[in-house]
């Protein structure tokens, strides 16, 4: 019962929030049996979006420069993001060194609160956002549906990994970018 009601809360209060929806934890379980065989959703897709300063820059900027490249979308209000953000903070910190680079897409409709939040978390690695009221059209391009989200690039600019938290995440970094 608890459970449900949980459910039903968490959708009352996000509902609103965007037309990208964080999931529930949960359903962790099948969402790794999803990944499992799933084949990656698309190839690389370049877009335009806003940094906190108002810059526009391009994910080629990032993509295929001979880094490995990790999106993660993500938002403020987002409890699952909120989570999953000490791992990605440990995979930057263990794989910058190795030729990690990191891009945060934020979901936020509220410039503050992003704002606020990537302070407040500490993020060094570039953020970005559409701040778009009608959905991100970046998650769009990228058949995100909930966040947190991840999609990793290899060193060419293909799609190498998406949708990997916690242990798998640092386990596919691991794969890809082995220690010395």
């Amino acid at each position: 019962m608890k459970k449900i009601f949980a459910s039903a809360l968490f959708w009352v209060f996000f509902a609103g929030n965007a037309n990208v929806f964080a999931v529930d934890h949960s359903v962790e379980t099948t969402q790794k049996e999803t990944v499992a065989t799933k084949e990656l959703a698309v190839d690389f897709k370049d877009a335009r979006l806003a940094t906190m300063k108002g810059d526009s820059v391009s994910l080629s900027d990032y993509v295929g420069h001979h880094k490995y490249v990790l999106v993660d979308f993500w938002a403020s209000w987002c409890g699952p993001c909120m989570r999953e953000m000490p791992n990605v903070k440990a995979a930057y910190a263990k794989y910058k060194s190795r030729g990690l680079e990191i891009i945060g897409i934020s979901l936020d409709k509220d410039k503050a609160a992003w704002e606020s939040a990537v302070n407040r978390i500490g993020i060094t690695w570039p953020q970005m956002t559409d701040l778009n009221t009608n959905g991100s059209k970046v998650a769009s391009l990228y058949g995100v549906q909930y966040i947190p989200y991840i999609v990793i690039f290899d060193k060419k600019g293909n799609i190498v990994a998406q949708n990997l938290h916690g242990n798998e995440l640092l386990q596919k970094l691991e794969e890809l970018m082995p220690g010395k």
